[in-house]
């Protein structure tokens, strides 16, 4: 017994859906002038209803909804209830809110009348409207013809590789994806190992970058160092000049002596060190060159001149000048095998090596 009123409601409901189905389907066949006129009338509606209010905003004034052409032909249906719900809310409610209620429906009805006039000469589905159709395609089509439209659909080698590599890389995404499914550590591990690697490799380039910073200032530094010993060579040979002008030939050998050894610096003979002395300097060249033989002989004559306190001669210095031209511009050959830092003490007693 207590199933009845549901059972009786529900017939109810199912028969009232009934009734009122054919009442939807059915739409009011108009044409796009037709539709237009409605239109027009409906802005009439909407403008008294924005003056006066009241019962000039009825719904029912607005009609039925309304089927212009065949839908399936391109034909389309025109449905009232937006408007119906602005009239509704505008019928109580005072002038100046009525008038912001019923503007974007003014507004939409003004859209409308311009599209349907437009369409007043080609009836949709009509002789007019497939003719129309016909030279829309007709000039796309022509406009699609133009050679910048064309493409080529011949398939070259470079798009098959393409092909394949981007296959591959979808099939391995997928792998990472259905592996990081079935264990969820996966995906943190992977994200982590390409930050470490990311920044492992900032790292390592910041540190090339610091690495060939330096040694292009070392090589700056090298090349004004040598500029400078250089300098400092031809100082020593132009005061020597100037000493042997004067008749000091003493201080003239002295001069030569230490430009020779200054400009063989300058081109790597050996390592600086002040405290070497005169004699392991001729060792650091290799046994039996010229540039050792020059050395020894202008070390020789050096000692006798200025450690020996014994006056020079012209001979001497004009000799002594050849020694230092031979040294400055010969090539350097170092001793094999000379440890620079043990040459001191190999040197031979009592006499220059």
């Amino acid at each position: 017994m207590r199933r009845c009123p549901s059972l009786l409601t529900t017939i109810s409901a199912v028969m009232l859906v009934a009734a009122a189905l054919p009442a939807w389907g059915a739409l009011k066949s108009a044409s796009p002038a037709e539709v237009r006129g409605v239109v027009v009338r409906l802005q009439g509606v909407v403008a008294g209803c924005a003056a006066k209010g009241g019962s000039a905003c009825a719904s029912t004034a607005v009609g039925d909804d309304l089927r212009v052409g065949d839908p399936k032909q391109g034909g389309y249906e025109v449905h009232w209830d937006w408007l119906r719900d602005a009239l509704d809310k505008s019928k109580d409610v005072e002038a100046g809110k009525r008038g912001e209620l019923l503007r974007d429906s003014a507004a939409r009805l003004t859209r409308m009348e311009g599209e349907l006039g437009s369409a007043e000469d080609a009836p949709v589905g009509g002789p007019m409207g497939q003719k129309e159709f016909g030279r829309a395609r007709a000039a796309a089509d022509a406009v699609l013809a133009q050679p910048e439209f064309q493409r080529k659909t011949t398939v070259t080698w470079w798009d098959r590789v393409m092909g394949f590599f981007y296959a591959w890389l979808a099939r391995m995404l997928s792998g990472i994806a259905r592996a990081g499914a079935a264990a969820p550590w996966l995906g943190p591990v992977v994200i982590w190992t390409l930050c470490l690697s990311a920044a492992a490799g900032l790292v390592f380039l910041v540190l090339r970058n610091l690495q060939r910073q330096r040694l292009r200032i070392s090589l700056a530094g090298a090349a004004m160092a040598k500029t400078a010993w250089d300098r400092e060579a031809t100082d020593w040979a132009k005061q020597a000049e100037e000493f042997a002008s004067g008749g000091e030939w003493r201080e003239a050998v002295h001069c030569l002596y230490w430009a020779a050894i200054v400009s063989l610096e300058s081109r790597r003979a050996w390592r600086h060190n002040p405290t070497r002395t005169p004699r392991e300097y001729v060792r650091l060249l290799k046994p039996g060159s010229a540039q050792q033989r020059s050395l020894r002989e202008l070390t020789r004559m050096f000692e006798r001149v200025w450690y020996g306190l014994r006056e020079g001669r012209a001979e001497e210095y004009a000799e002594a000048r050849g020694m230092y031209e031979a040294l400055a511009s010969g090539t350097i050959e170092r001793a094999g095998g000379m440890d620079e830092g043990r040459s001191g003490a190999a040197v031979g007693e009592g006499g220059v090596a």
